[in-house]
């Protein structure tokens, strides 16, 4: 089956929502703008440790650090931002052992903003992301853009909605020439029941197909991958959709990766791949796949598989060692 390239699954920002800023909290202008809005957060360039109850109901941004900041966020819980929780534009950043919830729209919408943790396209954010437990965003657990962009992805519990039909969620997304380790993270119950796409539960995404640079040599270790529609999505395309003809060179690796049922309908029929690849010179690796949702026997209409790499879509992919159940 073709990869799904150019998928709204990818899009991270779309219609602007409504605000109002609670009487609680007050929310400032960043100067970042998104959707023609100059975005506001609850906190900007904060000095020293951001700890504790982070309220940010109201407001487009819970924490806002802005080019050349550089700032922690620790043992916070914070909750209520409208467009992202932390947002790391231009900055060297650590987010470590707290919590973020509720980022999105109330009630949570299809409008495709709603992140919990983002590092802005293109802006040359660095930093860690590391032992986060991330739920109930609207559009994206943990996101990394853009060419200049790197991050420490680690040990982070990402937790989608489940299966729901007014957007596809995606876990952790390195996308666009950013660079990232991701290893050891849980990521869960990110699924889309309409028929437009399909979530993504770890997504590296780029390649003149999206209109931007390829993502390469990323490294996916270790990580737990419960119940999302493809489990780990690599989609690398050049302009006229197919694989690269230029090594990506990402590492899949060690993972643990399962889906309990059928629970995308993509098409009408639905599409659920444990490892989906598009790329070149890509490596599947020691990885264990099962579950009923990646198993083709499961259905007569689904397109259900453990790892789709065929050499149709991709160059040069190498896999061995997996392990299907």
């Amino acid at each position: 089956m073709a990869m799904l390239a150019g998928l709204a699954a990818v899009a991270l920002v779309m219609a602007a929502s409504p605000k109002s800023a609670s009487a609680a909290t007050i929310c400032t202008p960043t100067g970042f703008v998104r959707d023609g809005i100059n975005l506001t957060a609850a906190q900007i360039n904060p000095s020293g440790v951001v700890s504790g109850a982070v309220d940010a109901s109201g407001c487009d941004i819970g924490v806002y650090y802005g080019p050349g900041a550089s700032g922690t966020v620790k043992q916070a819980d914070l909750h209520g931002a409208i467009y992202y929780g932390v947002v790391n534009n231009g900055g060297i950043v650590t987010v470590e052992n707290s919590q973020i919830h509720q980022i999105g729209d109330t009630p949570l919408s299809g409008n495709q903003h709603g992140v919990a943790i983002y590092w802005v396209y293109n802006s040359a954010a660095t930093g860690r992301i590391v032992n986060n437990t991330i739920w109930g965003y609207q559009k994206g657990g943990i996101v990394v853009n853009g060419v200049g962009s790197s991050a420490e992805v680690s040990g982070n519990t990402v937790t989608g909605l489940g299966s729901v039909n007014f957007i596809a969620q995606n876990g952790i997304q390195i996308g666009y020439g950013a660079q990232a380790n991701v290893m050891h993270n849980v990521v869960s119950g990110n699924s889309y029941s309409g028929t437009s796409t399909v979530s993504g539960g770890i997504i590296v995404v780029g390649g003149p197909g999206y209109g931007d640079a390829y993502t390469t040599n990323v490294q996916i270790e270790g990580n737990t991958v419960t119940n999302n529609d493809v489990g780990i999505w690599l989609t690398n395309i050049d302009a006229s959709g197919n694989a690269p003809t230029t090594a990506t060179n990402i590492r899949v690796t060690n993972n643990t990766i399962s889906s309990d049922g059928v629970h995308n309908n993509y098409g009408g029929f639905g599409y659920q791949a444990g490892v989906a690849d598009q790329g070149y010179n890509d490596k599947i690796i020691h990885n264990t796949i099962s579950g009923a949702g990646y198993n083709p026997t499961t259905s007569s209409s689904a397109y259900l598989v453990a790892i789709d790499a065929d050499s149709s879509f991709t160059n040069k992919v190498k896999t061995h060692a997996n392990v299907t159940r």
